[in-house]
């Protein structure tokens, strides 16, 4: 690319281009790992030789993408935190409605997916999923146990988790559900 054909591209089109959340090219901006640059009203622009050259610098490895699906605030920031530090790339929906347009965009290697949330349930994201087509591996949470895990099962969730959680058994559960679905 010559530098008179050089553009710039929106956060999003990064992420895209990187296979990574537009949260985690908002990071790498300001780690300085990707120069930024403003537009006069202030929306972040990417070089797109510079983010060409940063793909070439992450070559295939590809960090798995977790989309969280909760209506609690508190326990998305928990589960956003231990996840990234575990090494996973995490974007957020704060309710199903949102989740689901979430994986229409960008669709992750893994939903984490309340199931009682106002407005559109876990279940009827699951049936949403089904209906579209969708194949990404589901892990249901939720605090009403055994009954409601027999039934997110049943909606084609690849796992199931109870809350209160460990988020070491999240971390593995994630872990093994990625390493299944690229063998």
């Amino acid at each position: 690319m010559s530098a008179q054909d050089d553009h710039y591209i929106t956060v999003n089109e990064t992420a895209q281009r990187l296979r990574v959340s537009a949260t985690t090219v908002r990071n790498w901006a300001a780690e300085g790992k990707l120069a930024e640059h403003r537009t006069s009203g202030g929306h972040r622009r990417f070089r797109a030789s510079d983010v060409e050259q940063l793909a070439l610098t992450l070559g295939t490895h590809h960090t798995p993408q977790v989309l969280i699906i909760d209506d609690d605030p508190a326990i998305r920031f928990v589960v956003r935190e231990g996840l990234t530090a575990a090494g996973f790339d995490v974007i957020e929906a704060g309710s199903g409605l949102l989740g689901l347009d979430a994986v229409d965009t960008t669709p992750p290697s893994i939903v984490l997916l309340d199931i009682m949330m106002p407005g559109i349930d876990g279940f009827q994201v699951m049936r949403f999923l089904e209906r579209y087509n969708v194949t990404v591996p589901v892990i249901a949470f939720s605090a009403l146990g055994p009954r409601i895990e027999a039934k997110a099962r049943e909606l084609g969730a690849s796992a199931y988790i109870s809350k209160p959680f460990e988020l070491s058994e999240l971390v593995d559960t994630i872990r093994a559900l990625v390493a299944a679905t690229h063998q």
